[in-house]
């Protein structure tokens, strides 16, 4: 029997979480792994099992405002470990946020976050069709990235590939620190994050901070490309 491909619902209030649900259970293949509300998901994130659920979900879809924490999302997915990835569903960009549209900046940071974890991503307004959620679940589940037509010219800038920070903000020519450096030499290892900070003695939030400064310095859109670009620039030691 084919395994169902399951989906975890994230959105704050029950009718929408109820709805969403609603929507995946009818889709043929298709299973509501669980629901949650950010507040008790911001919970499940601290347990120290580190897993809120027996069985990963493939895919997490969620309800987001434009005032989400991106950190907490991030803990999210530490939490509930989805295979594939994470399609959002927001409003309509409007408001700044750091210079920048509050929604497509948000969702920009999202798309580098899963893409750190190795995830697909999907973004779509809120007002998106059943029709619309059920392609985005299907092409994120293959590994594929969608955007609604009304977010990709947005998040596709060049400007808004990378959060706001001063450092990102720099030209591809500023030298790395030597903290920098230290962590690209991490880098290069092949190791995540957490095991960054860990050997570092940093905190994760200190280390994704140094590694997205890094990416924006070597002009690089990965990991792997920084560490590319630096060996080819002889700034590792190899």
């Amino acid at each position: 029997m084919e395994r169902h491909m399951l989906v975890y619902v994230v959105a704050s209030y029950p009718t929408v979480r109820a709805g969403l649900a609603t929507l995946v259970g009818a889709l043929p293949g298709w299973s509501v792994a669980g629901q949650s509300a950010p507040d008790r998901l911001a919970g499940l994130a601290s347990d120290t099992s580190g897993t809120a659920l027996p069985t990963p979900p493939d895919v997490v879809l969620a309800d987001l405002d434009d005032e989400i924490d991106t950190a907490i999302v991030d803990r999210w997915l530490g939490a509930l470990h989805p295979t594939a990835g994470l399609v959002a569903l927001s409003a309509e960009p409007q408001g700044r946020r750091n210079g920048r549209s509050g929604s497509a900046a948000i969702l920009a940071e999202l798309a580098h976050i899963a893409g750190d974890r190795g995830l697909a991503f999907g973004a779509l307004r809120r007002d998106a069709t059943p029709e619309e959620i059920a392609a985005a679940l299907s092409a994120v589940a293959g590994g594929l990235i969608t955007l609604d037509r009304h977010f990709a010219t947005l998040l596709l800038q060049p400007s808004l590939s990378v959060a706001p920070t001063p450092e990102r903000l720099a030209g591809p020519e500023e030298p790395l620190t030597a903290r920098e450096l230290e962590v690209l030499q991490l880098l290069a290892q092949g190791l995540p994050n957490k095991i960054i900070a860990n050997r570092l003695h940093i905190t994760e939030h200190t280390a994704k901070f140094h590694v997205s400064s890094i990416l924006m310095k070597l002009g690089a859109a990965s990991r792997t490309e920084a560490v590319t670009t630096a060996a080819r620039r002889g700034l590792l030691m190899l």
